[in-house]
């Protein structure tokens, strides 16, 4: 929809054959070995080439400053700090602090699925989604809960199962697979709900909601704010 803008081939060396019946062999000269050694030991190993890093928002999402918006026909919801693109029959609901009438979270409906998202105020310096994996996985563990780490379309993404009572008292689990986003100064964390956060990270049946989340846009704004504190949304024009 929208869009940022030789190989070393190893060689076996070849065997040199020594003749052991030879009663008399030439012996290197004591000073030409000396040079030899110092030759070898100047020599250096040739270094691993780097690994290039992955750019997982190379295909969204995408802060406002890397997109251009308003010169097509998409319908879009402007949150303020953040813009989505909902498609034909996707439910979305936003979770509202009643006091401040703040937006906190939207939660995006399909079918039997949902996914959650929140906007996250973060460091320059980037770490922010490695801290808060591994508070899920301390929240989940305190909640007799269970936590695997999965390669999602985001990167490291976090799959979560707690149990919970059943409202007959049986046995039940709660499951989730979360994604985070890091972007310039901001986070985008999106939490899997319902029946795709049962499926495999490959599942088509995720698609739809990784298609919603690379097409968000953050409008971060330079409020100063704390990293990990949760960046409030604005009800769209004439929703009170």
């Amino acid at each position: 929809m929208f869009g940022r803008k030789r190989k070393v081939e190893d060689v076996e060396p070849e065997a040199t054959l020594v003749d052991d019946s030879t009663p008399e062999m030439e012996e290197l000269d004591e000073a030409e070995a000396d040079e030899r050694d110092a030759d070898q030991g100047a020599t250096e190993a040739p270094e691993a080439p780097e690994l290039a890093e992955v750019d997982w928002r190379a295909e969204g999402p995408f802060d406002y400053d890397e997109v251009e918006l308003g010169h097509d026909a998409v319908n879009r919801i402007d949150l303020g700090s953040l813009i989505v693109t909902p498609w034909e029959g996707l439910g979305v609901q936003l979770q509202v602090d009643e006091a401040s009438r703040v937006v906190q979270a939207i939660t995006c409906v399909w079918e039997d699925s949902a996914l959650e998202v929140v906007l996250f105020a973060a460091p320059n310096s980037g770490g922010l989604a490695h801290d808060l994996r591994e508070d899920l996985v301390d929240e989940t563990e305190a909640a007799g809960g269970k936590t695997s780490f999965e390669d999602g379309p985001f990167g490291p993404q976090v799959k979560r199962v707690i149990p919970q009572a059943g409202p007959k008292g049986e046995q039940l689990f709660h499951v989730s697979q979360v994604w985070f986003a890091e972007g310039p100064r901001w986070l985008l964390r999106g939490t899997l709900l319902g029946e795709v956060a049962l499926a495999d990270p490959a599942d088509p049946k995720a698609l739809p909601f990784i298609e919603f989340f690379r097409n968000l846009v953050v409008r971060r704004g330079n409020k100063p704010m704390v990293p990990g504190e949760v960046i409030g949304l604005k009800l769209p024009e004439g929703v009170q």
